[in-house]
């Protein structure tokens, strides 16, 4: 029987053969990873038959019963906690890098924002008043048209709760907060004649009907609008304005605030004024 190296040999000086199929896959490896036959040279008479190699054996390692790779078994155990880990080949667990800081060490570590400028709560302030839903006057008179010297005049206005508040809004900026809070405090009612102005205290009573003055809010003319005396119109302009009070308080810098704020909105109206003329006449004498 030939050596692999005789085999090798005796092939190259003697020309053609006939090699024999590899045993069972031909599973044999030496060590540079090579899979060993055995051949015969035909032109060899009298040359017997070389013997088979022994089927060799896998000389790497066994696969694994069913369980031992974890597939079909039970699952492998947790990992070590506070560890970077990853799963070995038999079901185990391996240190797979340093350990994991503390969480709180990890956010302190991080860089942090620079802490927010201090608002100016006067600023914010007039943000919260801007957003409060106040709106114009709507005023009344118990003028029917025309209105007469001498004849009172009922003022109010119309709205309710919404027209007297208390309304509010709130602006916020960063850490800082203001809410607003406007009520009305009282109507200013200019009524067309140079300096004729009526101070009310509230929105007015309105009229109904009733006879004589208003009971909080009126006025009675003593001069007809002659257009002389209103540049041509013919007519006095009636001017109502709601004055509101505003308070405001809130946190600025960890710090409380607070402050006060007024807020003033008009609204307008035509009034002829005529006078009554009236006539005795005499009876037959």
């Amino acid at each position: 029987m030939l050596t692999a190296l005789g085999v090798s040999m005796a092939l190259v000086a003697a020309g053609p053969y006939v090699s024999q199929p590899p045993p069972g896959g031909c599973v044999v490896e030496d060590l540079l990873g090579r899979c060993l036959v055995s051949a015969v040279d035909p032109g060899r008479p009298g040359r017997a038959e070389p013997e088979r190699p022994a089927e060799a054996t896998d000389r790497r390692s066994p696969r694994p019963a069913d369980g031992d790779d974890g597939t079909d078994g039970p699952p492998p155990p947790p990992p070590p906690p506070n560890y970077l880990v990853r799963p070995f080949g038999d079901g185990g667990w391996v240190r797979g890098g340093p350990e994991l800081p503390d969480p709180a060490e990890l956010l302190a570590a991080q860089p942090q924002a620079p802490d927010a400028p201090a608002v100016d709560p006067g600023v914010l302030a007039q943000e919260a008043i801007e957003a409060l839903e106040i709106a114009p006057p709507e005023l009344r008179l118990s003028v029917d048209g025309t209105g007469f010297v001498g004849v009172p005049v009922w003022l109010w206005l119309e709205g309710g709760e919404a027209a007297t508040g208390p309304v509010s809004a709130t602006a916020t900026a960063g850490g800082a907060r203001v809410t607003a809070t406007a009520r009305l405090s009282t109507v200013e009612w200019a009524m067309g004649p140079p300096g004729e102005l009526v101070r009310c205290a509230g929105p007015g009573t309105p009229w109904t009907g009733q006879d004589g003055t208003s009971p909080d809010c009126g006025y009675v003319y003593t001069r007809r609008s002659l257009p002389e005396r209103t540049a041509g119109r013919g007519v006095w302009t009636v001017t109502a304005t709601a004055v509101w009070s505003v308070t405001w308080s809130g946190v600025s810098a960890g710090a409380p605030v607070e402050g006060t704020d007024t807020v003033s909105l008009a609204s307008e109206a035509a009034l002829p004024v005529g006078e009554l003329q009236v006539l005795v006449g005499g009876g037959d004498r």
